[in-house]
């Protein structure tokens, strides 16, 4: 199987709630967008302007991402992740699966060593820590609330 096929599997699989998503810590919003086109062919990612506070929205019933598209590349990329995190689980709407999505948003945008490096240089100031990281602050304080709760448990 080729590499394109086995992420494209990957992918699509929908009974796996772990499955890959095509995303790392280092790609731009761009890259994660060419990516999309390569292994997720029938996703459709769009973006148009957006009402009142989204930045973005997931249809399942059509396989639908749209981004507003006001936003800088930094929120577009966070964004991005978080609706493709919606469509690796399935949900329907937000409401109690939201916190769930942003947490693992977090986990897929930050790299561990980046956030300690980040973290130690700028004494755990999420908005100086999420300009290093090219993530919004929600992002690096959702990370630092799943730090929170991991080591708790």
């Amino acid at each position: 199987m080729r590499r394109d096929d086995a992420l494209r599997a990957s992918f699509a699989d929908t009974t796996n709630h772990m499955k890959f998503l095509p995303v790392s810590p280092r790609m731009s919003y761009g890259q994660m967008r060419m990516t999309l086109y390569q292994v997720a062919p029938e996703l459709t990612v769009g973006s148009a302007i957006l009402p009142d506070d989204l930045n973005g929205i997931y249809r399942m019933d059509t396989d639908t991402i749209v981004i507003d598209r006001s936003m800088t590349y930094t929120r577009k990329r966070c964004t991005l992740v978080h609706e493709l995190v919606h469509r690796m689980y399935g949900d329907v709407g937000c409401g109690y699966r939201e916190r769930r999505c942003r947490m693992t948003t977090a986990r897929l945008l930050i790299d561990e060593d980046e956030y300690r490096v980040a973290e130690a240089m700028y004494d755990g100031d999420p908005w100086l820590m999420a300009e290093e990281l090219n993530v919004t602050p929600q992002i690096v304080m959702d990370y630092q609330e799943w730090l929170h709760d991991s080591v708790a448990t």
